[in-house]
């Protein structure tokens, strides 16, 4: 008995390694597999033209992030909601996320806080003309900063579908364009960082904002070494948060203007080989989708691209007007000036971007009514491309004014003829 039942207890022990030597042997194969098809995802999405628009424009939305608004917060959330890990998720994201909102919600309070000190001295303080222009810089920046946070991801929306509509055109080449709207963003932030320095580090400036701050403390009896360091911060802070987003914003503009125009110059030099009517197919369709982007990028970006030029303008006619009527010390006109340079690169950078587009929009639009139809058979596909020929397509300012050359010449007029009449009517003397 005793050893017919050993020997059946060994022979189920042999069993069961048997089987789990084939168990583990499974699992490696599936293991591998999976890794294997993780590399040929990461591969396959390395080689997309998603993923070289998001490499595009890393910079930028790293930047965004950095002042609280994140970009692709939407994307990595449905990612997450899909992935079977969704309920372990790691401490290391629960703690960056926990991080990020900090950082918003600090955002946020120091841009609505200094609208909040901009507003007491107008209740406080006899002399106010300051104080009216430090409000309205600081409600520009406050809606510039609340709409770029609100738009956040049409940015990313925007800019994967027009690495869709790349990977449509077979002879559209992706350049890489980050190098020279990387060195033109470096230029404004170390002009920012120079503006700043000299701003606070000229003595003039410097007693002006300790002798307001007194009269300010004097009023409300407020402690103020408190009362100081706190509006200095605030100030500081919001001041640069809010000329970052500026800069950030102008350049996505820019930059994802210069993919539309690559688009619409594929689109021409595909009009002059045009041969049959396969290819009046794919340029209607490619030219329908690129309109209907340019569009749903003016309607997003309409009042954004307004705000932008507002602040731009009025800050670059402040400078110019201080450098040409006040008197100012050596670091005075040094730092007017790369203020002024600043601002004018940011107007010039946005405007020229949009009227190019808008002239290229044109040109196509021109050309590609003149290609012959009696190739396509279907009459509605006729009567929704003469649709969107005759609709009004381009950039605008907040639906106002249509971007052309003619505006970067009434602009510069407009603030020339303003300059010269508050010259001659205003005071000419800064003590």
């Amino acid at each position: 008995m005793f050893p017919t039942t050993s020997k059946t207890v060994s022979m189920n022990n042999d069993k069961k390694f048997s089987q789990l030597l084939q168990v583990k042997k499974v699992r490696k194969r599936l293991s591998s597999k999976d890794h294997r098809n993780e590399g040929q995802d990461k591969f396959r999405e390395q080689n997309s033209s998603d993923y070289f628009m998001l490499r595009e424009y890393f910079l930028l939305f790293g930047l965004l992030r950095l002042i609280g608004i994140n970009v692709e917060e939407n994307a990595k959330n449905k990612t997450n909601k899909d992935s079977q890990d969704h309920k372990t998720r790691s401490i290391k994201e629960r703690i960056v996320h926990f991080f990020e909102n900090c950082l918003k919600y600090f955002v946020f309070g120091t841009m609505y806080s200094r609208n909040l000190f901009a507003v007491v001295p107008i209740m406080f303080l006899k002399d106010i003309k300051v104080d009216l222009i430090r409000v309205f810089q600081s409600l520009l920046f406050t809606t510039f900063y609340t709409c770029i946070y609100r738009k956040r991801h049409t940015m990313l929306r925007i800019s994967k579908d027009i690495g869709y509509i790349y990977k449509q055109l077979p002879n559209c080449i992706c350049k890489e364009k980050k190098c020279f709207f990387t060195g033109v963003l470096v230029f404004e932030i170390t002009a920012l960082v120079c503006r700043l320095v000299l701003f606070y580090g000229m003595p003039s400036n410097r007693d002006n904002y300790q002798n307001r701050v007194f009269e300010l403390c004097q009023e409300t009896g407020a402690p103020p070494m408190v009362t100081a360091k706190l509006l200095f911060v605030v100030e500081s802070l919001s001041f640069i948060i809010a000329i970052i987003a500026l800069s950030v914003f102008v350049t996505y503009y820019s930059l994802t203007c210069s993919f539309v125009r690559d688009v619409f110059k594929c689109l021409l030099v595909q009009m002059h080989r045009f041969e049959s009517s396969n290819d009046f197919k794919m340029l209607h369709s490619t030219y329908e989708c690129i309109m209907k982007k340019l569009n749903y990028m003016d309607s997003e970006f309409s009042f954004l691209a307004f705000v932008t030029i507002l602040i731009n303008t009025s800050s670059l006619f402040w400078d110019v007007y201080r450098l040409a009527f006040y008197k100012n010390t050596a670091s005075g006109y040094v730092l007017y000036t790369l203020s002024g340079i600043f601002f004018l690169v940011l107007l010039l950078q946005l405007m020229i971007s949009g009227c190019a587009s808008n002239e290229l929009a044109n040109e196509v639009r021109v050309l590609i009514q003149c290609l012959p139809r009696k190739s396509v058979e279907n009459e509605q596909n006729i009567n929704f491309f003469k649709k969107t020929l005759l609709q009004d397509n381009g950039l605008t300012l907040w639906k106002i004014y249509v971007m052309d050359r003619s505006l970067v010449i009434s602009l510069f007029g407009t603030l020339l003829s303003y300059g010269i009449l508050l010259g001659t009517l205003g005071k000419t003397n800064y003590d």
